[in-house]
């Protein structure tokens, strides 16, 4: 059966006594961790929790993240892991909507979940586990079981809960493994966030294969740290995105950076440009460059091995088992070169937005998983974005959709429009931008705007600018239309550079 739990088993049954996990100087064998899973599994057991309860992680990076990832599919429970960027507001809505049987938390959580029912804080979680049985807890598991529910953000402003079973993230490790070649003496450095779905699914094809997986031990990124761990753990594949990536050149040209070990580096969430990609493959001659395009709905959907002088501008031919349709407005298949909505079938794809029949209905289209990305298959086969869903806005990895900061912003009783766009951020890939258009007889206060911003939204969604103008763009129906934004904005930097 391909589910996570028995990934894990198999690869404990023959490399019992090798490292498995590595977080800062903390370190568990497969051995070791396979009691911990159990223990974990037994503790939820305990608690009231069964087959198809959500267990909701508001957990920061390091092994307890990783336990809660295995013992939730060892017991037929679903993970729902929770952005621990996210304000107070957000973190309420996710858990109303998933209305989990039981959370466990981070310490710096106590005070936004007090009064929370069957929440457990740190310490008092840690004394469950250790007071439970290490045996299996016996339960029958289905490969068409939901593991996790991750929420993403909606164009509505709301996340969704895309629910992924256990074959499909299973799928997406043995995927991921036969493209770049990874083994059982590979070691693997998981840098983003353990809520984020690139470290989720880092780990369990890491730990499926019987590789070590050390996990980022600080609490946020920097470049420094992230060299350490680099030279320290000896990693020889890694998931990065691009705004990393300069990072690393910088540092392997200051001779900061050991370049012997890294033989597959990743990297996602934006597409390189030829100048940074020519300098990686002359500084990391030992290592294999990889551009991958994907989603938490849909998985890892194409790659494209880099080279000098190579491609750029496409995200590359799809995976093992994937497969790409462009569909026009209608529906029907365009044919290669014409732009379209991108459609993706395979194994990988999630099965539906919890509790959002109609989303999910709309979502899919004659078994292919549309998102809203628009694109093209070019000569070669190989896929070219052109606009991505619904303007979304990438900071540092992080996805941002302007609905959601828009409605925060216009939440102010003197603010009558607003749109957001992204702005080109050298450290972050993008950042957030914002223009409002205030009611007539009202005095729009940026400083108030921000301070909105503060309470409601996590550091990454917040604009780093917010500027009034005397009106906006709109479209027929009347609704802001951002793509005009974006030309204005544009625009008036020129001039102002004048």
């Amino acid at each position: 059966m391909l589910t996570v739990g028995n990934a894990l088993a198999g690869s404990v049954r023959r490399y019992r006594e090798k490292t498995a996990l590595v977080f800062g100087e903390q370190s568990l064998t497969f051995g070791e961790l396979d009691r911990r899973v159990n223990r974990f599994a037994q503790a939820l057991m305990a608690e009231g929790v069964g087959p198809g309860d959500r267990v909701a992680l508001l957990l920061p990076n390091g092994l307890t993240m990783a336990e809660a990832y295995f013992a939730t599919a060892r017991l037929g429970a679903v993970a729902v892991p929770i952005n621990v960027r996210w304000t107070a507001p957000e973190i309420a809505y996710v858990m109303e909507d998933a209305s989990p049987r039981l959370i466990i938390a981070g310490e710096e959580f106590r005070q936004a979940l007090a009064g929370t029912p069957q929440t457990y804080i740190g310490a008092s979680w840690e004394e469950k586990i250790q007071a439970a049985p290490d045996t299996e807890p016996g339960v029958e598991v289905r490969e068409t079981d939901p593991w996790v529910i991750v929420y993403t953000s909606g164009t509505t402003g709301r996340p969704k809960g895309a629910v992924r079973d256990h074959r499909s993230n299973v799928a997406i490790a043995l995927i991921l493994l036969a493209e770049f070649g990874i083994t059982a003496d590979d070691v693997g450095l998981a840098l983003l966030p353990m809520f984020h779905v690139n470290s989720m699914w880092f780990v369990t094809l890491s730990l499926a294969i019987g590789a070590t997986c050390a996990i980022y031990p600080h609490r946020t990124f920097h470049p420094a740290h992230v060299v350490e761990e680099l030279n320290r753990t000896h990693a020889t594949y890694s998931m990065f995105v691009p705004s990393m990536l300069s990072f690393l050149a910088d540092a392997a040209e200051r001779g900061a950076l050991d370049v012997k070990n890294l033989r597959v580096a990743m990297t996602s969430s934006a597409p390189l440009d030829a100048a940074l990609r020519d300098r990686l493959l002359r500084l990391f001659s030992r290592a294999n460059l990889y551009d991958i395009y994907g989603s938490t709905e849909y998985g890892g959907v194409t790659l494209l091995r880099h080279y000098a002088g190579g491609p750029v501008g496409t995200v590359g031919w799809p995976a093992i088992g994937q497969e790409i349709r462009i569909f026009r407005d209608d529906y029907t298949k365009a044919p290669d070169g014409e732009v379209g909505e991108v459609g993706v079938a395979g194994p990988t794809l999630m099965t539906e937005y919890w509790r959002r029949p109609d989303d999910t209905r709309a979502a899919f289209h004659d078994g292919f998983l549309t998102l809203g990305d628009m694109g093209f298959l070019d000569e070669a086969g190989r896929l070219v974005l052109v606009d991505r869903k619904q303007d979304m806005i990438i900071v540092a990895g992080e996805n941002v959709y302007p609905s959601e900061v828009e409605a925060v912003l216009t939440s102010d009783p003197a603010v009558a429009l607003a749109a957001c766009i992204g702005l080109p951020d050298e450290r972050r890939g993008e950042s957030v931008a914002a223009v409002v258009m205030g009611y007539p007889d009202k005095t729009v206060d940026v400083e108030r705007l921000h301070a909105l911003c503060r309470d409601n939204l996590a550091d990454y969604k917040r604009p780093r600018s917010i500027v009034v103008w005397p009106e906006l763009p709109l479209g027929p129906a009347g609704k802001v239309v951002r793509r005009i934004v974006r030309e204005q904005w544009r625009s008036r930097e020129t001039e102002g550079a004048r």
